[in-house]
């Protein structure tokens, strides 16, 4: 039997002591953690076949890992085939990691006051193309508005540390011709 050589045991081991150490420096934490995560996708043996099934419809969030006092979490997340997100904002540090597929990455940034709930302007601030291996980063409140769209012709698998739990939290939904914005919650799923 092969061992794996990281796994995520090992990779929320060395997460522990980077969040512990960089919790007030949201861009350090997210600098300090691209190594490891990308360490951890170099060979996802670990991760179970149901942490990366597609939806019926739309895309989903299969948690892998809760930190005990909730300062982060891991997902895995799968986009279908041509599956694109909305423009939507995470309200806390990020990391996202693609293993499986191409995506495309779009970044936005608010350039509005927030003072009306209801409405936002956006401007675009660049694009990528994520193939296996990148990590993206999310930092609030200037570097965390996106939308990726999965350039595959078979879903799109990645995973994502968050700064919180984002099961249930409320974040935003921007639609770019309008001006407008508004609340969504994300529903993550339990592996067990």
């Amino acid at each position: 039997m092969a061992t794996i050589a990281y796994d995520l045991a090992a990779f929320t081991h060395d997460l522990d002591r980077i969040v512990e150490e960089e919790q007030d420096h949201p861009r350090a934490l997210v600098q300090r953690a691209q190594p490891p995560l990308r360490q951890l996708l170099a060979d996802v043996s670990w991760l179970e076949p149901r942490a990366y099934q597609p939806p019926e419809s739309g895309s989903v969030q299969y948690l892998l890992h809760r930190h005990p006092e909730n300062a982060y979490t891991v997902a895995s997340v799968v986009f279908p085939q041509g599956y694109s997100t909305s423009v939507h904002d995470h309200t806390t540090w990020g990391l996202i990691g693609l293993w499986r597929g191409e995506e495309h990455e779009e970044r936005f940034k608010r350039i509005d006051d927030g003072s009306r709930p209801d409405r936002a302007e956006l401007r675009p601030a660049g694009a990528v193309r994520n193939a296996p291996g990148s990590v993206t980063w999310l930092i609030p409140p200037d570097e965390e508005i996106h939308r990726i769209r999965n350039l595959s012709p078979f879903p799109s698998c990645s995973i994502h540390v968050y700064g919180d739990d984002l099961d249930g939290k409320p974040r935003h939904q921007f639609d770019l011709e309008a001006g407008t914005v508004k609340e969504f919650r994300t529903r993550v799923l339990m592996l067990n």
